[in-house]
Protein backbone atom coordinates (compact mmCIF):
# COMPACT_ATOMS: atom_id res chain seq x y z
CA UNK A 1 0.00 0.00 0.00
CA UNK A 2 1.26 3.48 -0.86
CA UNK A 3 1.11 5.60 2.27
CA UNK A 4 2.38 8.68 0.42
CA UNK A 5 -1.27 9.44 -0.31
CA UNK A 6 -1.82 9.86 3.42
CA UNK A 7 1.07 12.36 3.55
CA UNK A 8 -0.47 14.17 0.58
CA UNK A 9 -3.72 14.22 2.57
CA UNK A 10 -1.84 16.00 5.36
CA UNK A 11 -0.59 18.62 2.89
CA UNK A 12 -4.12 19.04 1.55
CA UNK A 13 -5.43 19.42 5.09
CA UNK A 14 -2.99 22.30 5.63
CA UNK A 15 -4.32 24.06 2.55
CA UNK A 16 -8.05 23.31 2.71
CA UNK A 17 -10.65 25.92 3.66
CA UNK A 18 -12.25 24.84 6.93
CA UNK A 19 -14.57 27.81 7.45
CA UNK A 20 -17.74 25.70 7.42
CA UNK A 21 -19.14 22.21 6.88
CA UNK A 22 -19.69 22.87 3.20
CA UNK A 23 -16.00 23.52 2.63
CA UNK A 24 -15.06 20.34 4.51
CA UNK A 25 -17.61 18.36 2.51
CA UNK A 26 -16.21 19.81 -0.73
CA UNK A 27 -12.72 18.74 0.36
CA UNK A 28 -13.99 15.21 0.95
CA UNK A 29 -16.04 14.88 -2.26
CA UNK A 30 -13.82 12.06 -3.52
CA UNK A 31 -14.61 10.10 -0.34
CA UNK A 32 -18.43 10.07 -0.21
CA UNK A 33 -18.52 7.66 2.74
CA UNK A 34 -16.82 10.36 4.84
CA UNK A 35 -19.02 13.18 3.52
CA UNK A 36 -22.02 11.28 4.91
CA UNK A 37 -20.42 11.31 8.37
CA UNK A 38 -19.30 14.96 8.53
CA UNK A 39 -20.44 16.72 11.68
CA UNK A 40 -20.05 20.26 13.03
CA UNK A 41 -17.89 18.68 15.76
CA UNK A 42 -15.23 17.86 13.14
CA UNK A 43 -14.32 21.46 12.34
CA UNK A 44 -12.68 22.55 15.62
CA UNK A 45 -10.20 19.65 15.92
CA UNK A 46 -9.37 19.87 12.21
CA UNK A 47 -8.69 23.60 12.46
CA UNK A 48 -6.42 23.01 15.45
CA UNK A 49 -4.44 20.27 13.70
CA UNK A 50 -4.38 22.37 10.54
CA UNK A 51 -2.48 25.11 12.41
CA UNK A 52 -0.02 22.60 13.85
CA UNK A 53 0.49 20.87 10.49
CA UNK A 54 1.05 24.27 8.91
CA UNK A 55 3.93 24.92 11.29
CA UNK A 56 5.33 21.48 10.47
CA UNK A 57 5.15 22.17 6.72
CA UNK A 58 6.86 25.54 7.19
CA UNK A 59 9.67 23.89 9.20
CA UNK A 60 10.10 21.28 6.46
CA UNK A 61 10.10 23.92 3.72
CA UNK A 62 12.79 25.80 5.68
CA UNK A 63 14.90 22.63 5.86
CA UNK A 64 14.59 22.24 9.63
CA UNK A 65 14.20 18.48 9.92
CA UNK A 66 14.75 18.46 13.68
CA UNK A 67 11.79 20.81 14.18
CA UNK A 68 9.65 18.74 11.81
CA UNK A 69 10.30 15.62 13.87
CA UNK A 70 9.65 17.46 17.14
CA UNK A 71 6.33 18.84 15.86
CA UNK A 72 5.32 15.48 14.39
CA UNK A 73 6.12 13.66 17.62
CA UNK A 74 4.07 16.23 19.57
CA UNK A 75 1.12 15.61 17.24
CA UNK A 76 1.52 11.84 17.50
CA UNK A 77 1.45 12.15 21.30
CA UNK A 78 -1.76 14.19 21.18
CA UNK A 79 -3.40 11.97 18.54
CA UNK A 80 -2.28 8.35 18.97
CA UNK A 81 -2.74 6.23 15.87
CA UNK A 82 -4.55 2.95 16.32
CA UNK A 83 -3.82 0.81 13.25
CA UNK A 84 -5.98 -2.18 12.42
CA UNK A 85 -6.11 -4.69 9.60
CA UNK A 86 -9.35 -4.76 7.66
CA UNK A 87 -10.72 -6.37 4.53
CA UNK A 88 -13.77 -7.70 2.81
CA UNK A 89 -12.29 -11.15 2.22
CA UNK A 90 -8.91 -12.86 2.59
CA UNK A 91 -7.53 -11.27 -0.59
CA UNK A 92 -8.25 -7.66 0.37
CA UNK A 93 -6.47 -7.20 3.70
CA UNK A 94 -5.28 -3.64 4.16
CA UNK A 95 -4.30 -1.28 6.93
CA UNK A 96 -6.58 1.32 8.48
CA UNK A 97 -5.15 3.80 10.94
CA UNK A 98 -8.21 4.64 12.97
CA UNK A 99 -11.04 3.03 14.86
CA UNK A 100 -13.96 1.84 12.77
CA UNK A 101 -16.29 4.26 14.57
CA UNK A 102 -13.92 7.23 14.45
CA UNK A 103 -15.16 10.70 13.59
CA UNK A 104 -14.25 12.30 10.28
CA UNK A 105 -11.78 14.55 12.11
CA UNK A 106 -10.12 11.59 13.84
CA UNK A 107 -9.92 9.72 10.53
CA UNK A 108 -8.28 12.61 8.68
CA UNK A 109 -5.91 13.36 11.55
CA UNK A 110 -4.84 9.72 11.94
CA UNK A 111 -4.27 9.26 8.22
CA UNK A 112 -2.33 12.52 7.99
CA UNK A 113 -0.05 11.77 10.92
CA UNK A 114 0.55 8.18 9.84
CA UNK A 115 1.42 9.34 6.33
CA UNK A 116 3.78 12.01 7.64
CA UNK A 117 5.47 9.54 10.00
CA UNK A 118 6.09 7.15 7.09
CA UNK A 119 7.24 10.00 4.83
CA UNK A 120 9.70 11.38 7.39
CA UNK A 121 11.00 7.88 8.25
CA UNK A 122 11.47 6.76 4.65
CA UNK A 123 12.19 9.94 2.66
CA UNK A 124 13.35 12.51 5.21
CA UNK A 125 11.87 15.35 7.22
CA UNK A 126 12.21 18.04 4.57
CA UNK A 127 9.93 16.63 1.88
CA UNK A 128 7.10 19.10 2.49
CA UNK A 129 6.97 22.49 0.90
CA UNK A 130 4.94 25.59 0.08
CA UNK A 131 3.97 26.53 -3.46
CA UNK A 132 6.31 29.12 -5.00
CA UNK A 133 3.60 30.56 -7.26
CA UNK A 134 2.62 34.15 -6.58
CA UNK A 135 -0.58 34.25 -4.54
CA UNK A 136 -0.49 30.56 -3.61
CA UNK A 137 0.82 29.12 -0.37
CA UNK A 138 -0.57 25.59 -0.72
CA UNK A 139 1.39 22.82 0.94
CA UNK A 140 2.68 19.85 -1.04
CA UNK A 141 4.67 16.64 -0.63
CA UNK A 142 7.88 16.56 -2.67
CA UNK A 143 8.55 13.01 -3.86
CA UNK A 144 10.89 14.09 -6.65
CA UNK A 145 14.23 12.27 -6.82
CA UNK A 146 16.24 15.40 -6.05
CA UNK A 147 13.77 17.27 -3.78
CA UNK A 148 13.33 20.01 -6.38
CA UNK A 149 9.56 20.47 -6.47
CA UNK A 150 8.51 24.14 -6.23
CA UNK A 151 4.79 24.17 -6.97
CA UNK A 152 1.67 22.58 -5.54
CA UNK A 153 0.56 21.41 -8.97
CA UNK A 154 0.80 21.84 -12.70
CA UNK A 155 -1.63 24.76 -12.74
CA UNK A 156 0.58 26.94 -10.54
CA UNK A 157 3.75 25.79 -12.30
CA UNK A 158 2.30 26.57 -15.72
CA UNK A 159 0.94 29.95 -14.61
CA UNK A 160 4.33 30.93 -13.15
CA UNK A 161 6.31 29.69 -16.16
CA UNK A 162 4.03 31.41 -18.68
CA UNK A 163 4.28 34.69 -16.73
CA UNK A 164 8.08 34.40 -16.69
CA UNK A 165 8.15 33.69 -20.44
CA UNK A 166 5.98 36.73 -21.12
CA UNK A 167 8.26 38.93 -19.00
CA UNK A 168 11.35 37.68 -20.86
CA UNK A 169 9.72 38.29 -24.24
CA UNK A 170 8.63 41.78 -23.23
CA UNK A 171 12.13 42.62 -21.99
CA UNK A 172 13.65 41.27 -25.22
CA UNK A 173 11.46 43.62 -27.27
CA UNK A 174 12.78 46.70 -25.45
Amino acid sequence: MDFTSYARGAAELVSVDLTDLGSLEAHLRSRPWLVEQVSPKDLAPLRSVQRELSALVDASAAGDGTEVVRLLNDLLSKHPIRPRVSGHDESTWHLHVNDQNASVADTLISESLFGLAILVSEDGATRLGRCAAEGCAAAFVDTSANSSRRFCGTRCATRTNVAALRRRRQQARR
